[in-house]
């Protein structure tokens, strides 16, 4: 299960792939509502940092249209190959551009980006990389970008047979680190109707 839960967070191999589709299957609906909290328009710059199969890159292609450009950054050198594959023409046609780096060091001037979201990627940060990775977040967001992190329900992720291998932490302590970022949450919504419903944080540059 510890080996399972290594292949979720840095897919490599034959089985990242496998792991990678099933991702893309299993998380529809949480990609789904992360792109929604983003806001995403026509001709903005946006990134998917942790894209894992590749379904919110594919998302957000889709919402920002010709005239947009999509950043797609992971650790894995498996999701980076697979990524190439599949998006062989957006990125000829210079409408996703592809980095494999760690969150911490995203390798993207400040202030460039309109959107940007990471989904289920924080279980995977240590803890001595949670404030620089979500203060890397920040730094590349232009003063009226968001920000969105989406993450399980810790309580029920925590009954999950590969849970040991996941950081577990209290939506209280990912806040603090959003806020310490010098960002504003600004919504908080649930992708699902029960205990176990996904959430969804939405943050923005402080404006004070």
């Amino acid at each position: 299960m510890r080996r399972f839960a290594h292949q979720l967070g840095h897919p490599t191999g034959v089985a990242g792939s496998l792991v990678g589709r099933l991702l893309d299957r299993a998380n529809r609906g949480p990609v789904t509502g992360s792109v929604e909290a983003l806001g995403v328009e026509s001709g903005t710059a946006v990134a998917d940092i942790g894209f894992g199969g590749g379904l919110g890159l594919r998302q957000l292609i889709d919402k920002v249209g010709p005239q947009g450009a999509t950043h797609g950054i992971d650790i894995s050198t498996r999701a980076m190959s697979d990524a190439r594959r599949r998006f062989r023409r957006e990125i000829a046609e210079r409408r996703l551009h592809l980095t494999q780096a760690p969150m911490d060091r995203i390798p993207l001037p400040g202030n460039s980006l309109d959107r940007a979201m990471t989904v289920n990627t924080l279980y995977y940060v240590p803890d001595e990389d949670l404030r620089p990775s979500i203060d890397e977040l920040a730094r590349v967001l232009r003063p009226s970008g968001r920000l969105v992190v989406g993450l399980g329900d810790p309580d029920f992720m925590a009954t999950l047979p590969f849970s040991a291998g996941l950081r577990l932490r209290p939506l209280d302590e990912v806040v603090t680190a959003i806020v310490a970022a010098g960002l504003v949450v600004v919504d908080h919504r649930r992708v699902g109707t029960s205990d176990r419903a996904f959430h969804v944080f939405a943050a923005e540059p402080s404006k004070g």
